[in-house]
């Protein structure tokens, strides 16, 4: 893959891209302020929360508020860099992607991150400021570990996508998938130790929601055990290799508009 080639091909995509969302300057402004807004919000709701009780599932303030950093850390960047798949449906439907496919990219690639979304740029910089100021003190380990469980995380919000966009080459349903597992992940909003069993391990083995959002959190704080950084890792390589499978076969189901 020619590295250079691919990341020019983003940079130019993405500020096409943010042209065209700055022709309604104020819809772009009123945007990026309800973020905001949404996140101030629910900071203050924890603060509330925990002046009735000391800590939630046994995590103190502190430790609630970097649950909350992270979760907003790869929510944020899956939708920065995989805004595409919003519009890949009207793709499917009406034979654009018959054009996708002939251009001298990668389909997978011109699918997904084409339509960066650098309106969430800000809120993104924000909560990763926040992130740095809350744990400049901890050992050089617990950030290590974080930025490992990061790239899995990263790794599995990536295959998540591409199986999204797989199912949507074969049923032309994106929409609907997208958004349920948009609704699901904001189950992670505050550590998964909340919940009874059986959604703890549907969150951790069946949808990895919990190995995206709070395990790199307890990583972070010293909270993870070796066995559950070591299974997300695997976890997170086998996964994407059998998302990209998932792709290939995919494209062996896709009619074309022609046909």
């Amino acid at each position: 893959m020619n590295l250079k080639k691919y990341f020019y091909l983003w940079w130019r995509t993405t500020i096409l891209s943010l042209q065209s969302k700055l022709v309604c300057r104020g819809s772009s402004l009123m945007f990026i302020l309800g973020k905001f807004i949404r996140f101030g919000f629910y900071i203050f709701s924890l603060m509330v929360i925990l002046t009735k009780t000391q800590t939630i599932a046994g995590f103190d303030f502190h430790q609630m508020v970097n649950f909350f950093l992270v979760f907003n850390l790869f929510d944020l960047l899956g939708q920065f860099f995989f805004r595409g798949i919003y519009w890949f449906r009207g793709k499917i439907v009406s034979g654009m992607f018959d054009f996708t496919l002939v251009k001298p990219a990668s389909p997978l690639f011109l699918t997904l991150v084409t339509n960066t979304d650098l309106l969430d740029l800000p809120l993104l910089l924000m909560v990763i400021t926040m992130l740095i100021r809350q744990n400049l003190s901890l050992p050089l380990l617990n950030v290590f570990l974080f930025l490992l469980l990061s790239i899995a995380a990263f790794l599995i919000i990536t295959a998540l996508h591409i199986f999204i966009v797989g199912l949507g080459i074969m049923t032309t349903e994106v929409d609907n998938t997208i958004w349920i597992f948009r609704e699901l992940t904001l189950l992670a909003r505050v550590p998964i130790d909340i919940y009874m069993g059986a959604v703890r391990s549907f969150l951790t083995f069946v949808l990895p929601i919990a190995l995206i959002f709070t395990f790199p959190a307890k990583a972070l704080m010293g909270l993870l055990s070796w066995q559950w950084i070591f299974y997300s890792l695997v976890f997170a390589f086998l996964f994407f290799i059998l998302a990209l499978k998932f792709w290939r076969f995919a494209l062996t189901k896709y009619s074309s508009a022609s046909s």
